[in-house]
């Protein structure tokens, strides 16, 4: 059953049914995912459209209260006592006669000339008082404008709570200013912000809304812990805010509306207060779930196809079993009891021909299998007492491996044939790497000789030298003869070497060849590079450890230096010991503003360190600084000697400018001399 199930699956029948429900599936899945591409665009734009309208809807509500707020504002302008302001009876009593204006503002207050508050009206109470309000810059605007004005948002002085001012100033018919009439709001008052930011269904409406100052501040929120904080912050408008905020912050009451991410999102300037609407919403709610729709398409289009590819593989069924018949017959040539002289049934057209075909073929066969079983005895011979690993490999399988092929990777000899050959690659991809480079080497008529790193049986890795040539060439069918020699132990004390030459032994860290070496390289590649920095670190006091705690305490010292300078370095930089105790760091990608920030901070790390000591007396009191030297790596340089002179004058100057300090080092304009900062 398992064999007949296997034949289905690899038939010529099966492959053809397997391809029409491929194609049928590509087709459909085409035609499906157009549709709703072109039907997922429309909605979109229908969607956007919308979050505009709503968008500028909250504006111009917003625009159209200010408004009215104003024109209260100014009819009772009108009848300010402005020429008694110093009479506290007749401005308490305009003020006890506002009861229109006092039920729209949470407080009323009145200026005189000086911008001095001379009385207010909150909390159901009038009051005389005399505050000089001159230092608060919407009363300023108000005077130079000459106009009425809106105060940006900001918390109150007196209650506390966030609120905004309008104002509306009197002249009189000289066009002295005599007098402001000023309403103030509270931001969370209902009458103005809160019902337009408020759910319309339930707290779980998808759509959030929010209104915000020009400097970003929120002035509206469904939730009023977040009135006055940066709308940046709020994890649903962060970058639609940050797009805002980049484009210069515009107040325009023209909405816009655009796809960010997963969210659709909307803005709408209130230019008569300097504020902004943003509207945020999940696109995938808003547009009816596109995606569910993608899903119950592609089922649709899958069942469609399955049952076309069964159709088809019914058809093939009855239109190839002619053949099936010759292929049983076939088979027949590798059992034991077949004989040469038994008949082939009768055939006419393309199968008659085939049956002529597989009859010449097993009289070929016969006079080839006893050469190569002599051949083969041979071949054994030689591969048992090899004393290296030799494989013979043809379209990627091993065919005949050598005993110490065997021990060399933990296999029985007999378990390796006919292995596929990437067992020994430590993955498919660099298996396919090595297939590719063996194949290129082959065709220029040169062999392969390669250091790969392989894996055994067990799943441990070593290093080998691979040696191999066609055997016959220009034929890849014929197969490749390999060499297999273990060189792990002489890899690693040649990377042990490397090592050495250009690493510090006591730190760890890059030596001062190797760090000449990356900034001549970076220097080098100036033309197309970006910002790069030098940071060049002498420590301070250093000599006192040496000589109170020991050598020992020093180079335990070093190298918790060396790790402060790692872990504030990134991954592309390099961390270097030049000298006793001297530092470099190469901040490839760095400005050189980042560049003094990261020095700072090394300094201040470097300061905060505290010298562990057995002999803690001797410690008592000994600390370590550093001094820094920054050489912003441009043009000017030309040398790797250059950025080094550079770097002393910046080092020498941090250590004159009393120590533990950063210094940059600058060339003067117009002369050869440098000026250090």
């Amino acid at each position: 059953m398992i064999r007949r199930l296997h034949y289905l699956v690899g038939s010529l029948k099966a492959r053809l049914a397997l391809a029409s429900v491929v194609l049928i599936a590509a087709s459909v899945a085409l035609t499906v995912v157009l549709v709703l591409q072109q039907m997922e665009q429309r909605s979109q734009r229908a969607v956007l459209d919308s979050e505009i309208a709503n968008a500028e809807r909250i504006g111009l509500v917003l625009s159209a209260k200010i408004v009215s707020l104003q024109r209260v504002l100014r009819a009772a302008s009108a009848q300010v006592p402005v020429d008694r302001l110093d009479k506290p009876a007749a401005v308490t009593a305009f003020l006890d006669q506002q009861q229109v204006l006092r039920s729209l503002f949470d407080s009323v207050f009145i200026a005189d000339a000086r911008l001095h508050l001379v009385a207010v009206a909150e909390n159901g109470g009038v009051r005389m008082t005399d505050i000089d309000a001159s230092d608060r810059a919407y009363l300023q605007r108000t005077v130079n404008a000459r106009r009425p004005m809106i105060s940006q948002p900001g918390v109150s002085r007196t209650s506390g709570t966030p609120m905004f001012a309008m104002t509306m100033p009197l002249f009189d018919r000289q066009g002295r200013l005599t007098a402001i009439l000023i309403g103030a709001m509270k931001l969370s008052s209902n009458d103005l912000l809160n019902d337009l930011t408020r759910p319309a269904v339930d707290d779980h409406d998808p759509v959030s809304t929010i209104v915000a100052d020009a400097e970003g501040n929120i002035v509206s929120h469904k939730d009023s812990s977040w009135v006055m904080k940066k709308a940046a912050t709020e994890p649903r408008f962060t970058r639609v805010v940050g797009e805002w905020m980049a484009e210069g912050s515009p107040i325009e009451p023209q909405g816009s509306a655009r796809r960010l991410g997963d969210d659709i999102v909307a803005v709408a300037g209130v230019p008569d207060a300097d504020w902004v609407v943003f509207r945020s919403a999940p696109a995938e709610l808003l547009l009816g779930g596109p995606t569910a729709g993608r899903r119950e398409a592609i089922w649709i289009g899958s069942t469609v196809a399955v049952a076309g590819g069964l159709i088809i593989l019914l058809v093939m069924l009855a239109l190839l079993r002619p053949l099936r018949q010759l292929e049983r017959r076939a088979l027949r040539l590798i059992s034991e009891g077949f004989s040469a002289q038994e008949p082939w049934p009768h055939a006419g057209g393309e199968l008659g021909e085939l049956a002529r075909v597989f009859q010449h073929v097993l009289g070929q066969q016969a006079a080839m299998r006893a050469s190569s079983d002599e051949l083969l005895v041979k071949m054994r011979a030689v591969m048992a007492n090899a004393p290296v690993g030799i494989a013979f490999t043809r379209l990627g399988r091993f065919e005949l491996v050598s005993d110490q092929f065997a021990r060399l990777f933990g296999y029985d000899s007999a378990q390796v044939t006919g292995m596929q050959t990437h067992v020994i690659c430590p993955s498919d991809d660099m298996h396919r790497s090595f297939v590719r480079m063996a194949t290129r080497t082959f065709a220029e008529g040169a062999t392969c000789d390669e250091e790969r790193e392989l894996v055994r049986a067990d799943s441990s890795r070593f290093w080998a030298r691979l040696q191999g040539a066609p055997v016959r060439a220009g034929d890849s069918q014929a197969g490749t003869i390999w060499i297999f020699t273990d060189i792990t132990e002489s890899r690693r004390h040649r990377e042990q070497l490397s090592w050495s030459a250009s690493h510090d032994e006591l730190t760890g860290l890059v030596n001062r060849r190797e760090f000449e070496l990356r900034l001549g390289e970076e220097i080098g590649g100036r033309a197309d590079a970006e910002s790069s920095a030098a940071l060049f670190i002498d420590l301070d006091r250093f000599k006192a450890v040496n000589d109170r705690l020991g050598h020992a305490a020093g180079d335990a010292l070093l190298k918790n230096i060396a790790g402060i300078l790692v872990g504030r370095a990134r991954a592309h930089d390099t961390v270097a010991r030049i000298g006793g105790d001297e530092f470099a760091v190469l901040l490839r990608g760095c400005d050189p503003r980042a560049a003094e920030r990261i020095a700072a901070s090394i300094c201040a790390r470097v300061a905060q360190h505290r010298i562990e000591s057995d002999n803690a007396e001797a410690a008592h009191g000994l600390s370590v600084g550093a001094s820094i030297g920054i050489v912003a790596i441009d043009a000017t340089f030309a040398t790797v000697k250059d950025v080094l002179m550079a770097a002393d004058e910046a080092c020498y100057d941090a250590k004159r400018a009393g120590r533990g300090t950063v210094r940059t080092y600058r060339r003067s304009a117009g002369s050869p001399e440098i000026a250090v900062e």
